[in-house]
């Protein structure tokens, strides 16, 4: 079976997002992979810190939809330009559910190699997010 492309894997990354299945998310990462979520700048440190954190947000926006808006790949790297989108249905950065609804557009820059998630950055306006979700 030939490796993925970074596009490739970009666009299971977005359906697994999309299907809110933290199972499939996770199976997209190496065992090794950092994510640094640059509004947090704290980094999520392996697969299975991944598919926890997947867990959380489906379970915080159990409609969450990411629509991508572009994508560029170049070499093992690729670009998803996105337009999030969710409703507070549970408890979300030490808040609790609010009903309050968010969209906001992003970036996501992912490193693969061999078919697999090695690295993650993402780049957008927490304050924008939590405003919209009224937890300043």
């Amino acid at each position: 079976m030939p490796i993925e492309t970074p596009k490739q894997v970009a666009l299971k990354w977005v359906a697994a997002y999309n299907s809110h299945n933290a199972d499939d998310a996770a199976a997209l990462y190496d065992v090794n992979v950092t994510n640094v979520q640059m509004p947090y700048g704290k980094p999520v440190q392996g697969r299975e810190a991944m598919r926890a954190t997947y867990i959380k947000v489906f379970q915080a926006f159990p409609d969450i939809h990411v629509q991508v808006e572009n994508i560029v790949e170049n070499d093992q790297w690729v670009a998803v330009e996105w337009m999030f989108s969710g409703t507070m249905k549970g408890e979300f950065a030490g808040h609790p559910p609010n009903n309050s609804h968010f969209t906001m557009r992003g970036c996501e820059l992912f490193q693969v190699m061999n078919g697999k998630i090695h690295t993650q950055r993402g780049y957008w306006d927490k304050a924008t997010m939590f405003s919209q979700l009224n937890i300043l």
